[in-house]
């Protein structure tokens, strides 16, 4: 089941290049994985016992930029890039029988040198990401120990055997959405077959569209799409990969992904399909299409990676391109200690806050129908939640959320932290907040992505985008020695605007770790991969399983920022009994600087997890649970159980919640010839009564038709098209209501006459005008208006409070106290709590008018 994944990113040259063991000649290539010797291959022999399931390759089909037979890596020597480009910045500087790495590790990493000698090496050397594709269904040569030939096929394949053999599902990225080059450029392949068919061209111009990064590909055409889907099946029949990830999946049709995934379970039934579902570019807003966006793909069992937890949880985004918003902006892990840029505004508290709920649904599984309290106490569903203008929920089931906090885009974990943590705080601090970040996907539902050396604390030394990047700044050391931080500026083609930046934060000594720094957090990642794969608690398999079982608690307006307490509910009220050892779980994600203690009522019988009490972390160890109260140290998470004793329990019921409005913090108004506003689309708000239902009550002099809309005539319900008949009979107050239990087809419910006022004299008993009876000095008089009757008071005294209703001849007919009138625009000022109050301004009388279909009260000076 895709629930069960847990995805572990890596690259293949970045896998094994910087292994001491093994065959020097299988470092970076297809054969490394069939070492078990190599520190690669046992680091990830660790993880698949502690419970990781599934590794991820990057593209390993054919590279169009790397060119085997004529490559100069970090490993080879000065002179060897001499004779290849003799303009490069160590040509005739460095002594010629140096090697490159050593060159490079001589320099001083707070300046340029790396970056340039690497810049001269980029086009040459054997590194890349692989998103340049050349031939689709080729494996890639250079990870192969020869290019030429049938090498390249052959040791793929042994590849994924080893990789199964270790227990191990391999999951590869491809990229269909765009080619290399098109056109007649050298490494064109299918604009030469038939020219203009296989490209998505721009439909004023007629050139190939790029918005990809490259010639995008046009899938919507049937043989480019037959295309994709026969090189699809091909790896997954003769190759055995277990699963595909899909880079820019919105470029190409919804309806072909469906049609992919059908089509590769004929010949392996267990494949998994995810992907990028980001919506920008020529297809944008399902322009060409209907696109295989992050929202679309909801209730097709394909995932997609969910921007919503990973911007909460790092903070900010990753197109905070400046230094301001790179700094500024700090994240549910990295928030402990607020750094000199970060505004303690209460409106950036209510961002945070806000980020809180993101992280909390994503958690969740990012459900689009997740009931939750969010920051300012609204009961809400997951696609209320608000994620820069979108629904921060979308999904229809856990497997759809592909949750991750760190992957090769962008910065690494730990890149991204040191822009945002304060200065000074302590290298192991630092780490612990790599932990907390990782353990809100570990312990959230969907499928958990992990970015290979993530548990290392693995630094790419600021780059933000290394996909060519090289070997030195990419490198991977899994004997745990170092973590690659600051071995020279990144990029300046990429980050040299972050220069001035980047030298202060490298310029903090705290940043640098040592190998127990390193080691604690392998171990911490080891013990959330036991506690996740111990319980099917934290793999739930449907939206229903996790709407019955999953709650929050430290929600609301008086929450405490920086903690998050999840229940997960095996008990009787859950349904099935999921885990014969657990009646409940619950984890709190402490990413505060103290030891927060939490309480929950309900709460019994809690301990923490097994795994933690025998940690390597002396830290979490001090977490406990005592009466109802949750007690967890600072940067930590803890996983509290209650063990079940024989038979099922009562668990930890997920609380109940307010009934959700239909369309969430959507308002629904009525429009049609009413007093109170003339046809305006968003005049007349309608409340939600509950049970799916809007109504309000409306007084009507006269007959109209009317609509309801959620804010413009866009998106108007009315009666087969029409307006609806509000089945006037007589002057009163009508009640109109519309069923939006199915939100996506509202049914209007028939008008009906609540208050009939046909024949009635209205009276304003009270000390007023002539005291507290029904008596006719307090008889009102009609107005030419519709719905209008006034009468003037008695003789007032200023400063005096006076007190009344309005009523149809006696106490309980159509009485109206304060609760149920408003002040008309323009009177004096009326109060009250039971009884309407009015204090006199000055002596003297004053006309009382009321509007009894519109409720409105209006008090003039005589």
């Amino acid at each position: 089941m895709d629930e069960y994944h847990i995805l572990y990113e890596s690259h293949l040259r970045d896998f094994s290049f910087s292994d001491s063991k093994g065959k020097k000649k299988y470092n970076g290539k297809y054969l490394a994985l069939t070492e078990d010797k190599r520190e690669s291959v046992q680091h990830l022999q660790e993880l698949q016992a502690a419970g990781l399931t599934t590794l991820h390759i990057l593209p390993a089909f054919d590279i169009a930029t790397v060119d085997e037979a004529n490559t100069v890596d970090i490993n080879d020597k000065v002179r060897d890039l001499c004779k290849v480009k003799p303009e490069a910045v160590v040509c005739g500087t460095e002594n010629k029988n140096a090697t490159l790495e050593s060159v490079l590790a001589s320099y001083d990493p707070a300046t340029k040198d790396a970056q340039t000698l690497m810049n001269d090496l980029r086009m040459l050397d054997s590194f890349n990401w692989g998103y340049d594709p050349f031939h689709y269904t080729v494996p890639e040569g250079s990870y192969a120990t020869n290019a030429e030939g049938t090498a390249r096929i052959k040791e793929f394949r042994e590849m994924v055997k080893a990789t199964h053999e270790m227990d191990l599902k391999l999951v590869m990225d491809v990229v269909y959405n765009h080619t290399n080059a098109s056109g007649v450029n050298e490494k064109s392949v299918l604009d030469k077959i038939v020219p203009g068919y296989y490209h998505r061209l721009n439909i004023n111009t007629g050139g190939v569209e790029t918005s990809t990064c490259c010639d995008n590909t046009a899938t919507e055409n049937r043989m480019m799409g037959k295309l994709m889907v026969d090189s699809l099946v091909t790896w997954a029949k003769e190759y055995n990969v277990d699963g595909f990830r899909f880079d820019l999946m919105a470029h190409q049709p919804k309806d072909l992904m469906v049609e992919a995934l059908e089509e590769v379970r004929k010949v392996r039934p267990d494949i998994l399909f995810y992907g990028e579902g980001w919506d920008f570019g020529e297809v944008a807003n399902n322009a060409r299409f209907e696109q295989a966006t992050q929202i679309n793909m909801a209730g097709t069992g394909i995932g997609t990676f969910s921007d919503r937890l990973r911007d909460a949880v790092r903070g900010g985004s990753p197109f905070d391109g400046d230094g301001t918003g790179l700094r500024k902006n700090q994240g549910f892990a990295n928030a402990a200690y607020p750094n000199e840029r970060r505004d303690e505004s209460q409106k950036e508290l209510t961002n945070m806050l806000h980020n809180q709920d993101i992280v909390r649904l994503g958690m969740a599984g990012n459900l689009a129908d997740f009931v939750m309290v969010d920051s300012k106490g609204n009961t809400i569903t997951g696609k209320d939640l608000d994620y820069n203008g979108a629904p921060a929920g979308y999904t229809k089931s856990p497997s759809e959320n592909i949750s991750y906090v760190s992957k090769h885009d962008n910065q690494t974990l730990w890149d991204n932290n040191a822009y945002k943590t304060a200065t000074g705080v302590t290298p192991e601090e630092r780490a612990r907040m790599q932990t907390i970040a990782i353990s809100t996907v570990m312990t959230g539902q969907g499928i958990p992505f992990i970015h290979m050396g993530s548990e290392l604390l693995r630094s790419k030394s600021m780059q933000r985008d290394s996909y060519d990047s090289g070997d030195w700044f990419n490198r991977v050391r899994f004997d745990g020695s170092d973590n690659n931080w600051n071995v020279g500026l990144p990029r300046e083609d990429k980050d040299g605007a972050n220069y001035e930046l980047i030298g202060q934060i490298i310029a903090d000594t705290s940043l640098y770790v040592d190998e127990s720094d390193i080691e604690l957090t392998k171990q911490q990642f080891l013990e959330l991969l036991k506690m996740r794969t111990s319980s099917p608690l934290f793999q739930l398999q449907t939206a229903d399983d996790v709407a019955d079982r999953v709650d929050f608690h430290n929600v609301g307006e008086d929450q405490t920022y920086g903690l998050i307490v999840m229940s997960i509910d095996d008990g009787t009220s859950a349904g099935a009994d999921l885990d014969p050892n657990y009646d409940a779980v619950v984890v709190v994600v402490n990413a505060t600087a103290e030891e927060q203690n939490f309480t929950v009522d309900a709460a019994s019988g809690f301990e923490l997890h097994s795994v933690q009490q025998d940690s390597a972390d002396a830290i979490v160890q001090q977490a406990y649970f005592a009466g109802n109260t949750f007690n967890v140290p600072a940067l930590t998470t803890a996983v509290f159980v209650q063990p079940q004793d024989g038979t099922q329990g009562a668990g930890l019921p997920v609380d109940s919640k307010e009934d959700v409005p239909p369309f969430g913090q959507q308002k629904v108004y009525i429009a049609g010839d009413f007093p109170s506003d003339f046809w305006n689309p968003a005049g007349i708000e309608v409340p939600y009564a509950g049970n799916g239902i809007y109504k309000v009550a409306l007084g009507l002099a006269r007959d109209t038709g009317y609509k309801f809309t959620l804010g413009t005539w866009d998106n108007a319900m009315g009666c087969g098209g029409d307006n609806c008949p509000a089945n006037f009979s007589e002057i009163g107050m009508y009640e109109f209501a519309v069923d939006a239990t199915d939100y996506q087809a509202p049914q209007i419910i028939d008008t009906k006459l609540v208050e009939s006022y046909a024949g009635k004299d209205w009276y304003i008993p009270g000390t007023i005008v002539g005291g507290w009876n029904h008596d006719v000095a307090n008889l009102m008089v009609f107005a030419q208006d519709d719905g209008l009757v006034s009468i003037e008071s008695a003789e007032l005294t200023a400063g005096t409070t006076y007190e009344f209703k309005f009523t149809c001849g006696d106490w309980g007919q159509c009485e109206h106290g304060a609760s149920a009138v408003t002040v008309a625009d323009g009177s004096l000022p009326i109060g009250g709590d039971n009884n309407i109050t009015f204090t006199a301004p000055a002596d003297g009388r004053y006309v009382i008018s009321f509007d009894f279909l519109q409720k409105t009260v209006s008090i003039q000076v005589l």
